[in-house]
């Protein structure tokens, strides 16, 4: 009586609308932790140019206690980032867990998910250094670099979420094959230029120099300013006109593909507006004058080329489709669904 029991639970569990149902629940883990992971980016940015970072002077608790008195505006916007946080940190282990329960054989959906929820607990570690050091500029810029990885990360979980199964994936598998060693290249580049670029900019403002250059795109009139404030502002912009070039090369590179590869050549078009977007907000932080609230945007920005970018990268990289183990009825109703939501 117990095996069959057994054996008639376990058919339902492997029935097509239990495994797309899990599908759902994956996809929809991924896209609530990446927008939890931008949120809390852009909170640590407004922590940061705020100069709210010891509103809870004291790690794990707030002056003391789990909930403290929001009696000020620091409080509260250091409180509200270390919410953030334990939200992104459930929502990074329920996607692990889902994961490796029901995709334990799909490396990129393991491996991804995995690296997101270790650089959650570490992004939090840091946090708390952070704080009982007083704010040293280095372990922020540590803290920075992780909390990029953790958005790398779950935009490559987001991308694998709409590769497994039948779908868009597997239609253009049969047109598009993997990416060119050129634009491959290309892209590497790219990363590694606009995770530096991130990084110096929080160097800049780390130092300093983030309001020494009023003006815009010259510093003080002067391609050369003299003096170090002003040199190192004045390079960090070059290096974002560098960077700038590499990132618009990908965004035509992944335009071309947009007829094999459909899904690439909608990610380089959202690279190439977010990056405008983003030389929009460098322009503006300068002309107001530095306010805290253009300069939060300024960070809110770079995240989102980087996280544009990284989706260019993962669909370009990831295979074309991830294959889920089926039986003949599933495979015909997964056929079913599809041509349903074509």
């Amino acid at each position: 009586m117990r095996g069959g029991q057994a054996r008639r639970f376990a058919a339902v569990a492997h029935t097509p609308t239990s495994g797309y149902r899990s599908l759902t629940t994956f996809r929809a883990l991924a896209v609530a932790a990446l927008v939890s992971a931008f949120a809390q980016v852009t909170l640590g940015g407004i922590v940061r140019v705020t100069g709210s970072g010891l509103g809870c002077p004291d790690w794990p608790f707030c002056h003391g206690k789990i909930i403290p008195p929001l009696n000020d505006i620091a409080t509260m916007l250091e409180y509200s980032h270390r919410l953030s946080a334990s939200v992104l940190g459930i929502l990074a282990l329920a996607l692990f867990i889902t994961a490796l329960m029901r995709y334990r054989r799909n490396k990129w959906a393991v491996n991804s998910t995995a690296t997101a929820l270790a650089l959650v607990v570490a992004a939090s570690l840091l946090g708390g250094a952070t704080v009982l050091t007083e704010l040293v500029w280095w372990i922020r810029l540590v803290h920075l670099a992780i909390a990029m990885g953790v958005v790398a990360a779950l935009v490559i979980a987001v991308a694998v979420g709409w590769r497994i199964g039948v779908g868009q994936g597997a239609r253009e598998a049969a047109s598009a094959g993997g990416a060119s060693a050129g634009f491959s290249r290309l892209t590497i580049a790219a990363i590694i230029g606009v995770f530096l670029l991130i990084l110096s900019g929080s160097y800049i403002v780390g130092a300093g120099y983030g309001s020494s250059c009023g003006t815009w795109p010259l510093c003080m009139g002067s391609l050369f300013p003299e003096g170090r404030a002003y040199l190192e502002h004045m390079s960090h912009r070059y290096f974002a006109a560098l960077v700038g070039v590499a990132i618009a090369a990908v965004a035509v590179g992944a335009w071309r593909q947009r007829l094999s590869a459909p899904s690439i050549g909608r990610g380089g078009l959202l690279l190439a507006l977010s990056f405008a977007l983003q030389i929009l907000a460098g322009a503006l932080t300068v002309w107001m004058g530095f306010t805290p609230t253009i300069k939060a945007v300024h960070l809110s920005m770079a995240t989102l080329v980087w996280i544009a970018l990284i989706f260019v990268a993962a669909l370009a990289f990831a295979p074309r489709r991830f294959e889920q183990p089926r039986t003949a009825r599933g495979a015909a109703e997964a056929s079913r669904m599809e041509g349903l939501q074509t």
